[in-house]
């Protein structure tokens, strides 16, 4: 946000105490920040109303800034958490105390709402674009409809009349979207260090949206009226009626079970009003924040998952009386934002590891089960209890099972899941999917819609609903597993194999190395290589990158299998253990577990070459063809790419021939000059015709590489001994001899079957 978020004049009072003044004027006062807070805390105690409304505003600028100003800077405000148990910290701790729901900032905020006239205004003129148009748009629905304020001379709302405890809950909100630091990539990063902003939303998530009580008995009780409108003569007559924004769900209450029958779907708003101004700010400006940047803020994020699970809990767990049933709706109320959110970021997400944030909080949210009795193993819930519990909300969030999952196997399609991050987030994101019942459940709700039975008709109006206010009203359902979603999961499933065969491959070789080395002497271990040096992973990520993608093409073909066979998962989860997977085994044993699969993934049904695996070092490009990089020189680089392609144009073949020739002359070129064959990657269109790219090997031949010539360490060298040739007259000899006995040592490593000559297939591949 580049301009001002909020840069109205305050208001001034001269009755003011001049301390106080400049207590909460940061740039102008030298006092500490525990100061300014006992300075505040004391005024708050004795002052009167008056002159803490007139204060009220600075205060909140104080803590919170202004625009790109941060205030505070309650996310650099760090504390020690360690097992629940907070470490006293002076200042963090000073801020925290001031600012949580038993905190003094609180109870400024209930001194102010004694007086239901005493409001505070949020002009659009001082917001962002995106976030006043988003708000204007929402002109006549029952929240912001009853709180717009209106210009004298206008029908047009021109800002926001907001209570104090609102206009608080509202800035601490808008607070989250200046958060920018990228703890994920930070080497400095303490998992048991928690900024005060995290803690202070935790701490109001758990305080006005309690899982022990009711939210209509949270304290102070509150006795006047403070959700009523200041009157308007310009402000519509229907919005001004609006005292609440909890609109009826437009699920028919006979849908319902007979517990939730109990209790009005209509809400008393002043008894829980606190708890949907907490939740409906949270959701409405984090679940949004796409509309000031593209680029995902990881703490945000992470906040966002504390803030679904936490609405998984309350609407699970929370005990309530039949007056508090705002449990029963709150996550229906929020459901679609949180789709929209996902389903923004699961297309604009960068392609790095940061992306399993988001990942986690789409697993979090699609499974709500795991948070209704954590005593509770999913794998215990029969097919009946998913049914009467979870499918309404399936129906609900029909599309976080559906299109989340198509996009998210389209994401993983473009990337190299060989590496244990990738490996990992593939298998936690379909080991979700192979829940017992889970899939056959979400078939069940298609088939309903898309048959469209007289006897569903409530069903099939909830869920059309749904859909219509998740994605328009242009939007037309595609079936999960519709024939254009089915061609990308059997892509994605032979991609596993593919992935799954290299990896084989790689950890064969590690073993081997290992064994070999083993048995060698301490002198032959110091002059003897090792034979692999074709990945970073140790032998224990190579382990466990096999056995992700092993567990992840079992979970893939089950997937699969569930639309050809209508018939739910196997709950014995101990038919899918890893252990039941031979080691020692390649992939093609998974063919043999079902034929039909099999017969849908032969390749010349697909159009899909296979190319043959290689025993070659892996880049993104051609490492001769890189820009010049900081220790090299710019002409040189460029001659060497020039001295290249002539011997290429002029020798190419006899370096294919020596490259696999038995002779002493060949072993040493292929140890001193001949560079080996590389594999490089490339973004090919893939054979679908859906015009989208895939990454894809290709295997560089041998070749006569001069990119070292190119580097400054190599010419500060070559100086080096020009200027020991000028100066020891028999320097030129020492340096023949040393020349000679390295020729002799390559003719020996040669003898001994250390240079063998190159292996490697199809070599005209490229």
């Amino acid at each position: 946000m580049n301009s001002p978020l909020f840069c109205y004049p305050p208001v001034t009072n001269t009755t003011l105490s001049s301390t106080l003044s400049a207590s909460v004027d940061s740039n102008k006062s030298g006092y500490s920040l525990m100061e300014r807070i006992r300075m505040i805390t004391s005024y708050i105690d004795d002052a009167d109303e008056r002159d803490l409304y007139n204060i009220f505003v600075d205060i909140i600028f104080e803590i919170f800034g202004r625009g790109s100003d941060k205030g505070w800077a309650l996310d650099k405000l760090k504390t020690r958490v360690r097992d629940d148990q907070k470490y006293i910290c002076l200042e963090p701790d000073s801020a925290f105390h001031f600012l949580s729901s038993s905190g003094h900032i609180f109870k400024l905020c209930y001194k102010l709402l004694s007086n239901n006239l005493l409001k505070f205004n949020i002009y659009f003129s001082d917001l962002p674009v995106e976030l006043r148009q988003k708000i204007d748009r929402s002109f006549g629905q029952s929240y912001y409809g009853s709180r717009f304020l209106y210009h004298a001379d206008s029908i047009s709302p021109i800002g926001l009349n907001l209570n104090s405890f609102e206009y608080y809950m509202f800035h601490f909100a808008i607070y989250g979207l200046k958060l920018t630091s990228d703890e994920i990539f930070n080497d400095n990063y303490d998992a048991n260090e928690q900024s005060v902003y995290k803690l202070l939303c935790l701490e109001y998530l758990n305080f006005f949206l309690p899982l022990d009580n009711s939210a209509s008995m949270i304290l102070p009780q509150i006795q006047f009226n403070v959700l009523s409108p200041i009157p308007n003569q310009n402000q519509n007559s229907s919005t001004s009626k609006l005292l609440n924004f909890i609109k009826k769900d437009v699920a028919s209450n006979d849908l319902l079970t007979d517990k939730m029958l109990s209790s009005s779907w209509m809400l008393t708003s002043e008894a829980t009003w606190r708890s949907e101004v907490v939740a409906f700010f949270f959701a409405d400006i984090w679940l949004n924040y796409n509309l000031f940047s593209n680029v995902p803020c990881i703490d945000l994020t992470k906040l966002i998952r504390c803030f679904i699970k936490h609405l998984h809990l309350y609407s699970n767990c929370a005990k309530y009386l039949p007056v508090d049933n705002l449990k029963l709706i709150l996550m229906s109320r929020h459901g679609i934002q949180i789709y929209q959110y996902l389903s923004y970021y699961m297309v604009n997400w960068p392609q790095d590891f940061s992306f399993r944030l988001l990942l986690e909080n789409w697993l979090c949210f699609i499974q709500p089960w795991r948070y209704d009795d954590l005593s509770k193993q999913q794998c215990s819930i029969t097919e009946l209890e998913m049914n009467d519990k979870w499918r309404i909300f399936v129906i609900r969030n029909l599309l976080c099972y559906t299109k989340l999952f198509y996009l998210a196997i389209k994401r993983f399609s473009c990337i190299d899941v060989c590496s244990p991050r990738y490996s990992i987030m593939v298998y936690r994101m379909l080991k979700v999917f192979t829940h017992p019942y889970l899939l056959k459940m979400v078939l069940d709700i298609e088939n309903m819609y898309i048959s469209n039975q007289p006897q569903k008709k409530k069903w099939n109006t909830l869920l059309t609903e749904c859909l219509l206010e998740a994605e328009g009203p242009l939007f037309k359902y595609e079936l999960m597993f519709s024939e254009e979603r089915n061609r990308e999961y059997k892509l994605f499933y032979l991609k596993l194999q593919k992935s799954l065969d290299h990896v084989t491959l790689e950890l064969r070789r590690f073993q081997e190395d290992q064994v070999d080395r083993n048995n060698l002497s301490m002198l032959e271990l110091i002059l003897t290589p090792k034979k692999n040096k074709m990945s970073d992973y140790t032998l224990n990520e190579w382990t466990d990158i096999e056995t992700n993608l092993k567990s992840s093409l079992i979970f893939m073909e089950q997937i699969i299998n569930v639309n050809v066979t209508t018939t739910p998962i196997m709950a014995d989860f101990s038919a899918w253990s890893i252990s039941s997977v031979s080691g020692n085994n390649t992939t093609s044993s998974f063919f043999n577990k079902s034929h039909s699969l099999l017969q849908s993934f032969e390749p010349n049904k697909m159009n899909l070459s296979f190319k043959p695996v290689t025993r070659a070092k892996e880049w993104e490009i051609d490492p001769d063809y890189l820009e010049a990089l900081s220790y090299e020189n710019y002409f040189l680089v460029n001659l060497s790419k020039f001295l290249r392609n002539t011997v290429e144009l002029y020798f190419n073949s006899n370096i294919l021939r020596l490259s696999t020739e038995n002779s002493i002359f060949a072993g040493i070129l292929r140890q001193a000059l001949i560079r080996k064959p590389i594999k490089i990657f490339s973004y090919e269109p893939r054979n679908d015709g859906s015009g989208k790219r895939v990454r894809t090997p290709k295997i560089l031949p041998p070749t006569i590489s001069f990119r070292w010539m190119a580097s400054y360490f190599t010419i500060f060298w070559i100086l080096v001994l020009l200027l020991f040739t000028l100066v020891f007259n028999n320097i030129g000899f020492w340096i023949g001899l040393f020349f000679v006995f390295y020729i002799i040592y390559l003719c020996l490593k040669y003898l001994f079957g250390y240079a063998p000559p190159f292996k490697w297939d199809n070599i005209h591949e490229d």
